[in-house]
């Protein structure tokens, strides 16, 4: 299945001087039983209405079980949440 995380930063420059961070973080993702894969994609539009990064994991449903119980899940929502302005989750096939 595929988990995206749609993110839109308070500030966007900021935010998006963080992806390396961020990507290292979600690379610890693929350690976890059920993690097949991360990607990230940065924005390439100038407009305002738009959503900033979008965090895209390959899993199982059982890697979702093991995402959203890891440190790495307790850690972008800590670090990283108030930054965001909004967030957007979605599951698919």
């Amino acid at each position: 299945m595929k988990h995206y995380i749609i993110v839109k930063f308070k500030d966007k420059e900021a935010g998006l001087r963080l992806v390396p961070e961020i990507g290292a973080l979600f690379e610890k993702t693929l350690l976890l039983d059920g993690v097949k894969g991360v990607t990230l994609h940065e924005t390439n539009s100038e407009r305002e209405n738009r959503y900033h990064l979008m965090i895209e994991m390959t899993l199982t449903p059982e890697g979702l079980e093991a995402f959203d119980g890891s440190d790495v899940h307790r850690y972008w929502k800590a670090t990283y949440g108030d930054l965001l302005e909004s967030k957007t989750i979605f599951d698919c096939e």
